[in-house]
């Protein structure tokens, strides 16, 4: 396949996985409302027999047929059993709400259309962003280790510098993919002098020797090489082991920083 076709599958995975990633806690939401709706049935069904109790003791008409029926509602509604489970059930639910709403907001940001003008971003949660976005990519190969230090607010192409990210994530997924067991991708960013380096490590297959001059020749790493160094002014470089891994350095300038707040 050429590097177009294989950067068209890789999006087209990605959608495919972040579409997953949203189907699965809304279920789960949507189960957990089911619950909820029983129980509150249940309740209701409580509520309205006991009311027939509460008349038929005013009347001084309490029969034994009715006794039976309060009781019957108590089991099935079980209120002990909803004491326990209801408050889980609103925590998880607000749970799957939260991820949900966390890569609703990861693709919003990732859709923006670039800007004009550079604008200070926290390169920080630019990650933390992409690795949301790009779960399903590496979840099922690779566990993800962040170190992320301070770094002051860079006045970049935001939503450029989130597709580079997403690209070094995605092929160090797929590395570690091709190579035996599981492995684990290492994000750190570091303020170094006069530059901000970010670098994404992967306990891959590594880089054959006869292939390292053509890293950059697929779609893909070019475009984010295009952004890094045309864009930014900055260096995307890799060293690589073959068999044990590789590491790409993603260094910006600190003359495209902003002087002000510090990114955590």
């Amino acid at each position: 396949m050429d590097p177009t076709g294989r950067y068209r599958e890789a999006v087209g995975q990605l959608a495919a996985g972040i579409a997953h990633e949203i189907n699965t806690p809304t279920q789960f939401v949507g189960d957990t409302v089911g619950f909820l709706r029983h129980a509150f049935e249940d309740l209701l069904s409580l509520q309205d027999v006991q009311r027939e109790l509460r008349e038929a003791a005013e009347a001084h008409r309490v029969t034994p047929e009715l006794l039976a029926r309060v009781r019957a509602a108590e089991a099935a509604a079980d209120v002990e059993y909803l004491r326990e489970r209801v408050p889980r059930a609103f925590e998880r639910a607000e749970e799957g709400l939260g991820r949900v709403g966390s890569i609703a907001g990861a693709m919003r940001e990732l859709a923006l259309p670039p800007a004009a003008e550079k604008a200070p971003a926290d390169l920080n949660e630019a990650l933390r962003t992409t690795l949301v976005v790009a779960t399903n990519a590496y979840k099922y190969f690779a566990d993800v280790e962040t170190d992320l230090g301070e770094l002051p607010l860079v006045v970049c192409h935001a939503a450029d510098l989130h597709h580079v990210f997403l690209s070094l994530i995605v092929n160090a997924a797929q590395a570690i993919e091709t190579a035996d067991g599981r492995g684990t991708i290492r994000i750190r960013s570091r303020r170094h002098h006069d530059h901000v380096l970010i670098t994404v490590a992967d306990t891959g297959c590594g880089i054959a020797a006869d292939a390292a001059d053509r890293v950059f020749d697929g779609r893909s790493l070019a475009i984010a090489r295009s952004v890094v160094v045309e864009g930014h002014a900055g260096t995307l470089t890799f060293e690589t082991l073959p068999g044990q891994g590789t590491t790409f350095h993603v260094r910006l300038p600190l003359g495209h920083a902003f002087s002000g707040e510090l990114a955590a």
